[in-house]
């Protein structure tokens, strides 16, 4: 069909426009990321609050979800930031003990390949652990700048574009031919829908691990309970990537607790993110219907194409491109 034809043809030039600005321009690109992130979770919020006062307004579900979310995260740079940095130190100097007093030693000395393994391993961190602090710093100066660029034109565009959402989206197909406008609509329907259930069910695992592991800290150390939780949290919201990111701190924490917690910790970890890996990969097999295998590739991608903030977009890459393949290229594969 001519206009479906039409319509891929301009997907295609505004996707490779989009994709060459995000590769050249990485600040430009982290602004439209976490604008968008900002977006679809104040919409979640503001859709939780329209059903639960039953609100006839969208608007000021909108407002009452900008307030909420802008008050949780004044709450955490006043309340949690400073106690978690304060914490953070703490917990460095601990992990920085265990590495270079080989903790492991007294509880290895059955297993002396893998003592080994260990030491030598320490041995090679323990001249980085003093240069640290200095990195640490140095890399701060260097993106404050460009943190505070990014950070106020996402809440710029972020608010704005949560209360125009609508009509952001009513426009798109404008850009387009009046001929092919009915197959964007589809498009862009189908793609939005999908994005919600992504942010949906990826705040969903980070809550699940944020909680399992801040109660089971609660019990083996209390006073680093909290900061565990939330760092399980804040690693969770990077799909797939942040689990590693989340586990080596905890572990080498554990490992200060005996090597018995250890192995606790560490099977409960596993049966954790098992639960919600299952969870994650069935829910965007079903609602997103998207791949799993091509989930992963597309992480993969992502973070190759823009570093570490490009792993956030490998699930929308993946969820565009099965829509995409759904919307223009499966009926013409099945004309000709």
């Amino acid at each position: 069909m001519k206009e479906r034809n039409v319509a891929l043809y301009y997907t295609l030039l505004y996707t490779a426009i989009v994709m060459f600005l995000w590769i050249v321009f990485k600040p430009f690109f982290q602004i439209c990321l976490f604008s968008f992130i900002l977006v679809m979770l104040v919409d979640a919020i503001a859709s939780l609050l329209k059903k639960f006062f039953r609100l006839k307004r969208k608007r000021i579900a909108t407002i009452l979800a900008m307030v909420v979310f802008f008050f949780l995260f004044a709450w955490a740079l006043v309340e949690v930031l400073p106690k978690a940095f304060t914490q953070l130190a703490d917990f460095y100097n601990l992990v920085s003990k265990v590495i270079r007093e080989k903790a492991w030693q007294e509880y290895l000395a059955q297993q002396e390949g893998l003592a080994k393994l260990l030491n030598d391993l320490a041995d090679f961190l323990v001249p980085y652990l003093d240069k640290l602090l200095e990195f640490v710093l140095k890399w701060i100066a260097a993106n404050v700048p460009n943190f505070l660029v990014v950070t106020f034109f996402t809440i710029l565009c972020g608010i704005y574009a949560s209360f125009h959402a609508g009509a952001i989206a009513r426009f798109i197909p404008n850009l387009y031919p009046a001929t092919c406008r009915s197959f964007v609509d589809g498009f862009v329907n189908d793609f939005k829908v999908s994005m919600r259930r992504f942010i949906g069910v990826l705040v969903l695992n980070a809550m699940i691990v944020g909680l399992a592991f801040g109660v089971l800290f609660t019990f083996l150390s209390p006073r680093y309970a909290p900061l565990i939780g939330i760092w399980a949290f804040v690693t969770n919201l990077i799909p797939i990537v942040g689990v590693p990111l989340e586990l080596v701190p905890i572990l080498l924490f554990s490992l200060t607790l005996g090597l018995g917690t250890l192995l606790w910790v560490f099977v409960f970890a596993f049966i954790v993110h098992l639960f919600v890996f299952v969870l994650f990969f069935e829910v965007t097999k079903t609602t997103m219907r998207v791949n799993p295998v091509l989930m992963i590739l597309s992480i993969a991608l992502g973070g190759m194409l823009f570093g570490f903030a490009g792993v956030f977009v490998g699930a929308p890459m993946a969820a565009y491109a099965t829509i995409f393949y759904k919307h223009f290229l499966k009926a013409r594969f099945e004309e000709t």
